[in-house]
């Protein structure tokens, strides 16, 4: 009963999220609408992959990474689709408040860049290095690109091109910068966070792109 339900759910946030993503890049590395779970996922307890959805199912006050298995890439345009879902409030006294995230020059699980979203209308870029977070980038800033309503679809993209990274969420830039990329290849993936320090929640992402 409670899949059954879960399932339901899941298909009415589908329908309100968006069809296409904003990748511009010409030749598609990448690409999942996360009907199945053959997209080179990591397989977790917290991941389920399937229905068109990725959802992390986050206990509370806890973070969750996943980075793509099977595909690598260099310079890349990476895009994702995230929704809220419903019973989140679009304030931090009105609901729990959520992260989405976009990884990026990943190395390893333990080694990548983050770019991700509140369901509060902030964003954040950080750095964790051998599993420690080492540095952040830009923290909590307000931003009127993202979409808070219970059900709203947030495009996150990151355009990477050799040390130079645009950062745009639903077609706004919000931030260029110069980095010191990964020497060959790097690996992309997801994040969901949950701020609730007494509650489970999940977060949800629908498809994600990746060109060249």
């Amino acid at each position: 009963m409670r899949r059954t339900v879960f399932a339901v759910a899941v298909a009415g946030l589908l329908a309100s999220a968006g069809q296409g993503l904003a990748c511009e890049g010409g030749d598609v590395i990448f690409e999942d609408t996360f009907q199945d779970n053959g997209g080179g996922w990591s397989q977790k307890k917290t991941v389920a992959i399937g229905d068109g959805a990725l959802t992390f199912t986050l206990p509370a006050d806890d973070m969750q990474s996943n980075l793509n298995v099977m595909f690598s890439v260099e310079d890349a345009d990476v895009c994702v689709e995230a929704v809220w879902p419903h019973g989140v409030g679009n304030g931090e006294n009105n609901g729990r408040i959520l992260g989405a995230g976009l990884l990026f020059w990943g190395e390893n699980n333990r080694t990548y860049y983050q770019f991700g979203i509140l369901s509060n209308g902030r964003y954040w870029i950080a750095r964790k290095q051998d599993g420690a977070w080492v540095g952040t980038i830009a923290a909590n800033i307000d931003s009127p690109a993202i979409k808070t309503a219970p059900g709203a679809a947030n495009t996150l993209r990151v355009d990477a091109k050799g040390s130079q990274l645009a950062f745009f969420i639903n077609g706004t830039k919000v931030r260029e910068l110069r980095g010191q990329a990964p020497k060959g290849s790097w690996r992309f993936g997801v994040s969901g966070d949950n701020f609730d320090k007494s509650n489970e929640a999940t977060v949800l992402f629908t498809n994600m792109k990746v060109t060249d």
